[in-house]
């Protein structure tokens, strides 16, 4: 099949659970810790679904970069209600009498409507979401792009110099520092024990898209026979983006402190073109010995990021695949998925719906 009719699927972990993006839709998959697995989709809009200018190459990398922050965004907020949600099931449960407690099983729909007061853990979960978002991406600025321009200034008193050696291996000092943060911020937030099981479904999602792309059948045992590592994972992203701007910075030496800081946000855009450039010919030619060495330090990069994922798990990420892929279908010994209403979260729909990709929407009209 020619490159630009093909559809690689891709997503992220969110708090237990998966989205996956589709060609016109995208789905979050979340289980709960009763086992009961709740499935959210929704159309994609706007600029998603339209030819135009934002999928011409190097524009491209940045109109993903958004869309899937927007996403992401919004599949963690779907995914922190559900747990809180539940976690408020669990001590409603505990304050009623045991004659007036309820089956909270698969076929239970909520009574509750959407702006009662039994709503504010949901809201606010989605405000600590957005303000942690927010915190993560000024803190993500000063870290990942500030940060490491300024240490070689604090070290050695660098001055400014005009492209030359001496402005490659200044280059190549904050490149280097830059890495060693990045690396330092995944080990320590690795220690937290949500962390670790995000990463777990970060490698449920990789070893089902690895499954989907060997041509297999996905089951679950087939999905488990895959590792958790892919060429086209965003932490590779982060290993190229740091090489990408090594190589920019040094066509424009190694200017005074606020010009540099000028000039590494904004080259920000043109860095992210080129580093998913790079990162997109090589998942689309993985099999080929060019593409296997640029994937290879982003695969390493992906052992701090990624575990190997239980049972559970995996099949959590299968069914947000079959959600948005209609050549995947839900093996035939897993129950069906309750689904739900991305908006409202938990107003349930009024009959389980076909997870095969030819599903209904219910997202906004």
């Amino acid at each position: 099949m020619p490159e630009e009719e093909q559809h690689f699927y891709g997503g992220q972990a969110v708090l237990e659970g998966v989205m996956m993006r589709g060609l016109d839709h995208f789905a979050v998959a979340v289980r709960r810790h009763d086992g009961q697995v709740l499935v959210a989709s929704e159309p994609l809009r706007g600029l998603a679904v339209r030819s135009g200018w934002h999928k011409w190459p190097l524009l491209r990398g940045n109109y993903m970069l958004l869309e899937s922050l927007s996403l992401g965004m919004r599949a963690l907020q779907f995914s922190a209600d559900v747990l809180t949600a539940e976690e408020a099931e669990k001590q409603a449960a505990a304050v009623l009498p045991a004659g007036a407690r309820q089956s909270s099983g698969p076929e239970t729909e909520p009574s509750t409507p959407a702006d009662s007061p039994d709503q504010k853990p949901a809201a606010l979960s989605r405000l600590w979401v957005g303000l942690t978002t927010a915190l993560a991406l000024a803190l993500g600025v000063g870290l990942f792009v500030l940060l490491p321009t300024a240490v070689p200034g604090w070290l050695w008193g660098a001055q400014p110099q005009g492209p030359g050696a001496q402005s490659l291996l200044l280059n190549l000092v904050e490149g280097a520092v830059r890495l060693a943060v990045i690396v330092l911020y995944i080990l320590v937030i690795s220690l937290m024990k949500y962390v670790k099981r995000v990463f777990q479904y970060h490698g449920a999602e990789h070893a089902t898209i690895n499954c989907y792309e060997a041509g297999e059948p996905v089951t679950l045992d087939n999905c488990l026979r895959h590792g958790p590592l892919h060429p086209r994972c965003g932490t590779a992203f982060l290993l190229v983006v740091i090489v990408v701007k090594i190589i920019v910075g040094c066509f424009f030496g190694w200017p005074a402190p606020w010009l540099r800081m000028i000039l590494r946000l904004a080259l920000l855009p043109v860095v992210a073109g080129l580093s998913y450039e790079i990162l997109r010919w090589a998942g689309r030619h993985r099999d080929s010995r060019l593409a296997r060495i640029l994937a290879g330090p982003g695969l390493l990069l992906q052992l701090l990021t990624t575990r190997r994922p239980d049972r559970d798990q995996v099949a959590t990420a299968i069914y947000a695949l079959a959600a948005v892929a209609p050549e995947v279908s839900l093996p035939a010994d897993f129950a069906p998925p309750r689904r739900v209403d991305l908006r409202l979260h938990l107003v349930a729909t009024p009959a389980p719906v076909s997870v095969g990709g030819e599903e209904e929407s219910h997202g906004p009209a």
